[in-house]
């Protein structure tokens, strides 16, 4: 997490910012080691001993801080809030009472109640990204929701409105958590088991929401995917080319099938859960900042792509890779051979000629942007040969999050053209098809388009979009508590922001990606 720009604030400020992480870091009742190393960052642009004793007396003490309302520049109030924000859940935990006084300090600073919720249910959000989803059923509901406090006993979960005492409930697990891409139709999930309501309470706040408490009313079985998150690693799928010994503690390797070629051994690396300090773009892609513990710190942005070293093949979904015997391609492999070598093979050969290096876990900057270049040039060739404008749709998707996430590289890279060029490529893939994909899948589009067009300051663009998102169910018609309903509001959430920052994230006010990094 970037700190805002503390160099230009007076002795006053810089103590009261100080004060609020101090209160941050012990409004849960106690200190955890990880929120202790922004505490040093906090002692570190103190201006003197005596500042830094009242620091550090809060946290001996657990004791909030008594802080009144400060008059601040806007654009570091609101780096401010930012950042405690994110500190929020930095434990990896979500307290309402951290929420308690993220929102006064946020008052404090002249932010709306709707600004503030906005920004705490946003780190709830980064919060809950790896944490297991479900599909609950009950009456006429049927809703996507995280599953949190899973025991042998039942399972915990957020909604939009009460349920009846005792009302039975049909739950199924999902194999992928949201940050993961699972496959089409039922095979998301797994069997489904049956439970029962147990107790329910209201949201401190959270308005009209509840969290709601439900047992299991039938024997626990592995078809049911409950024993997969009581304990993982007793069912950790392994590739059939097995694992890879890395020399990072927080990577996992594995070696994968290319379906294109047959090539068996195709690194694949994946990060430990929570174990790196991210900080998303105004795009909300990630950027690494540093380990958020013992383990060492990878710049995973740079390896998240797996090649094949002998066609090229490139992606950064393990899907799109055989695991398992049991495996089939998605996509038409007699199709997409056709011309592939021909296509990638100026791309390939920059790969090859960097050596073992950038097949591995220690690809530089240079090699990283290239693994993204192999990656668009994958998805482009799967969209050219797709006649299903679902497909065709989704291959075009990946091929934007390939060039949305080198963006940010070569943005790093001191690239600005290129990286804005991306920018451009992906509008122009993705604006003559987005109205003929699927309800949630536009919705994400449409954010993203807009967000570019407010980046590249056309502003007329930008207008269609939020007209489009505006009319997009005017008459209601949308059942709450579905999925395509919860994809509108926060979608819909998401482009307000957007449009209320408008006058901050264009590229004339922007020297990156980062609100944080610009002076």
């Amino acid at each position: 997490m970037q700190l805002p720009d503390v160099e230009h604030m007076s002795s006053t400020e810089k103590n009261w910012f100080a004060s609020s992480i101090a209160g941050m870091i012990v409004a849960d009742g106690h200190a955890d080691q990880t929120e202790l190393e922004f505490l040093k960052e906090a002692i570190n642009f103190l201006d003197n001993k005596e500042e830094i004793t009242q620091i550090m007396a809060i946290i001996k003490n657990g004791n909030l801080p008594e802080l009144s309302p400060l008059e601040i520049d806007p654009k570091q109030a609101f780096l401010m809030l930012k950042y405690l924000s994110q500190l929020m859940v930095a434990d990896s935990d979500l307290s309402s009472k951290e929420i308690e006084f993220f929102l006064s300090t946020g008052r404090f600073l002249g932010f709306s109640n709707e600004i503030l919720a906005k920004f705490w249910k946003s780190s709830r959000s980064l919060l809950e990204r790896d944490l297991p989803q479900g599909m609950i059923e009950t009456g006429k509901l049927k809703v996507k929701v995280i599953l949190t406090n899973v025991d042998e006993s039942g399972f915990t979960f957020r909604l939009s409105k009460p349920l009846m005492p005792k009302v039975k409930i049909m739950l199924r697990v999902s194999k992928f958590h949201q940050s993961q891409k699972p496959p089409e139709g039922d095979e998301e999930y797994w069997q489904v088991i049956a439970c029962k309501m147990f107790k329910q309470h209201q949201l401190k706040y959270d308005d009209g929401c509840y969290m709601v408490r439900a047992t299991f009313e039938q024997k626990i079985a592995t078809a049911h995917g409950v024993l997969q998150i009581l304990h993982p690693e007793s069912y950790a799928v392994v590739s059939k080319g097995g694992y890879i010994e890395t020399k990072k503690n927080s990577l996992h390797g594995s070696n994968l099938h290319c379906y294109a070629c047959d090539n068996p051994k195709v690194p694949f690396y994946v990060l430990q859960s929570k174990s790196m300090i991210t900080k998303p773009n105004i795009f909300g892609i990630p950027s690494y900042v540093s380990s958020a513990g013992e383990l060492d710190f990878c710049n995973y942005i740079l390896i998240n792509v797996a090649s094949c070293s002998k066609c090229g093949f490139s992606s950064i979904h393990k899907d799109d890779f055989k695991r398992l015997e049991t495996d089939n391609p998605y996509f038409d492999i007699e199709k997409f051979s056709e011309e592939w070598s021909e296509k990638i093979a100026p791309l390939l050969k920059k790969a090859q000629d960097s050596g073992e290096k950038f097949f591995g876990e220690e690809r530089d900057s240079e090699q990283g942007i290239l693994s993204y270049d192999l990656a668009a040039a994958t998805f482009d060739h799967m969209a050219n040969i797709e006649k299903d404008v679902q497909k065709k749709g989704e291959a075009l998707r990946k091929k934007a999050s390939m060039l949305m996430a080198q963006s940010e590289l070569l943005m790093e890279n001191k690239d600005r053209d290129a990286a804005e060029a991306n920018l451009n490529k992906v509008v122009e893939d993705l604006e003559p098809i987005f109205e003929r994909l699927d309800g949630p899948v536009m919705l994400h589009v449409c954010v993203l388009l807009f967000q570019i067009k407010i980046y590249l300051n056309d502003l007329q663009s930008a207008a269609q979009y939020m007209k489009f998102m505006d009319n997009y169910d005017t008459e209601g018609k949308l059942q709450e508590g579905t999925e395509e309903y919860k994809e509108l509001k926060v979608n819909s959430a998401k482009l307000k922001a957007t449009f209320d920052d408008r006058e901050i994230l264009t590229k004339e006010n922007l020297k990156h990606f980062h609100i944080d990094d610009d002076e």
